[in-house]
């Protein structure tokens, strides 16, 4: 019987809720040396299969008994019969990631034993979580390497309740001795053919002693990058064996991979690989590349709390940006009526300090780059919606705006990108949308605005939303009475009127509707409706600005 190959159609045209849920359901590729394997076999069906297909170059019928021609096997709780099929249809040194769902005491030592009696060696077992076959997993824990499994299990966010924290600290303990006794489930394991490597790797690691060393672990291609690096800087001696802890969260297809890598068998990461799932994300990645290290050459000895650039690397098998691995608990995790003073303060200096005390600029230096085009894109995104009266005043208020102070403008500083570091200083992440000769206020605008959202649980947008935002207008109420003193400061800080502020927030929601408007297109293949744009959230907020901003 001849070998029955598939070539897939590009991931570009596919819809978008369709394209991110087949997608998230091959995330485990970024566990093998290169996530975009050549020809691939999938000993399953249904949803694991159409994304084996998206995510390869071609692939092949398993009923056509392929030999030595694959790069990748995928199965799914495999007989030794599947796992024999698998070995045979792969080439030298291609990879076989398969999924293991059945709750049998020391289920990871016999996954390596099966895997390994079917000629498989360098096993290397993954905890998913939430299951993969049910929903879009966002762990993957290295089962196999006590550093990361130690982090993942102390990482996790306190719940705001008193019995969810004793809920937390039994499901923390369940994760520690389930993986010690082998009963972690789904058991994810990734396995090489032995024998010398297979387009599967040998694209993606170029270095000849590399393939003359026997690995005890299939790696992603850049682990030697990072090892020839280490050294370098300064983060010790050159470590032997390196793990990493997979992340895969986000809504949407562009959402990016991460990697935190850890020399085992310490528990602290040291290095943040970011990588596209999609390649759009691409562009993302060089752009925030670049503005990091903008950002750190802004003043000497760089900015605390941001992550240093350690490498970037765009190639054909994929592009890869390296980070300084700076860990924390998201602000909103820890945000309680009792500390949110505090935590409001903190963002406020920290985008004071970030800002300096720049002088103020021409109108005409800013104006068309950072108001006009979000203005013109805000009435020909939503204009279908709005009130034009609305428009009219927004316009007339922008036009109000006088000389103001170029600063960094980080654009996503907010609660969920915010983190507080193990030594309580703010860790700020994701800085790809950032400009960095923006506009004064928009940042923290936006910060105290989630900031009371979040206090107050009024996401998404609720009547309570709508409270919550009017309640900051007014000083007399909790959240109001903090941000006018955290805008106060702010102002007196970088040098702007108090009064530009209400611009300012009229500008910050139509800034921000433009990725909503891009996510509505994807979502529904072309220009979205009145019903979708009615959905969008920063109009909402913009609407509430027109009407009760002061």
């Amino acid at each position: 019987m001849g070998v029955l190959v598939r070539v897939p159609a590009s991931v570009e045209g596919v819809p978008e809720r369709l394209r991110n849920w087949t997608l998230r359901r091959a995330d485990w590729r970024f566990l093998l040396p290169t996530p975009r394997p050549g020809r691939s076999v999938c000993y399953a069906r249904g949803l694991l299969a159409r994304a084996v297909e998206m995510i390869s170059e071609s692939t092949v019928d398993p009923g056509t008994n392929p030999v030595a021609t694959c790069d990748l096997a995928v199965a799914v709780d495999p007989t030794p019969a599947i796992l024999q099929a698998a070995w045979v249809a792969l080439g030298p040194g291609g990879c076989c990631y398969s999924e293991w769902y059945g709750a049998i005491p020391g289920r990871q030592q016999r996954v390596h034993r099966l895997l390994e009696s079917a000629g498989f060696g360098a096993v290397t077992c993954y905890w998913a979580w939430p299951w993969p076959s049910r929903t879009h997993a966002r762990f993957w824990v290295p089962l196999q390497a006590p550093g990361g499994l130690e982090y993942f299990a102390g990482s996790r966010p306190e719940p705001r309740n008193a019995l969810r924290r004793v809920g937390s600290a039994i499901v923390r303990f369940a994760w520690r001795l389930s993986t010690r006794l082998g009963l972690a489930l789904p058991t994810c394991a990734v396995a090489r053919k032995q024998g010398s490597r297979s387009s599967l790797a040998t694209r993606a690691t170029p270095k000849p002693q590399l393939q003359a060393r026997t690995a005890r672990s299939v790696e992603p291609w850049f682990f030697e990058m990072i090892r020839d690096g280490w050294s370098d800087w300064e983060f010790g001696p050159r470590p032997d064996r390196l793990s990493w802890l997979l992340l895969t969260g986000g809504q949407r297809a562009i959402s990016k991979i991460v990697g935190l890598v850890f020399a085992e068998p310490d528990s602290r990461p040291h290095v943040a690989v970011k990588m596209p799932r999609v390649s759009e994300s691409r562009d993302m990645l060089r752009k925030e590349a670049a503005i990091l290290r903008a950002v750190h050459q802004l003043r000497p000895g760089g900015v605390p709390g941001v992550p240093r650039v350690l490498f970037f690397d765009a190639r054909a098998d994929g592009t890869i940006l390296g980070e300084t691995a700076l860990t924390g608990i998201p602000l909103l995790n820890l945000l309680r009526r009792s500390n949110y003073r505090d935590f409001a303060w903190k963002g406020t200096r920290w985008l004071s300090e970030l800002a300096g005390r720049p002088q103020p600029a021409p109108r005409t230096m800013w104006w068309d780059r950072l108001v006009e085009r979000a203005l013109g894109d805000f009435v020909s995104s939503f204009g279908a919606i709005v009130d034009t009266g609305m428009l009219r005043e927004t316009s007339q208020a922008l036009g109000s705006l006088r000389d103001l102070a170029l600063v960094c403008e980080q654009r996503d500083f907010s609660p969920w990108n915010v983190l507080v570091g193990p030594d309580d200083q703010l860790v700020v992440l994701d800085w790809e949308s950032a400009e960095l000769q923006g506009l004064p206020g928009l940042d923290l605008l936006y910060f105290l605005t989630y900031l009371a959202f979040f206090l107050e649980d009024a996401n998404p947008p609720t009547e309570r939303l709508r409270e919550s935002y009017r309640q900051m207008f007014d000083p007399s109420t909790f959240t109001g009475g903090i941000s006018a003193e955290c805008v106060a400061h702010y102002a007196d800080h970088v040098g702007i009127d108090r009064g530009e502020f209400r611009s300012l927030r009229l500008l910050l929601w139509m800034l921000h509707s433009r990725s909503e408007y891009s996510h509505f297109t994807a979502d529904t293949g072309g220009p979205p409706g009145r019903d979708k744009l009615r959905d969008s959230i920063f109009v909402q907020l913009w609407e509430l600005e027109v009407r009760h901003g002061r």
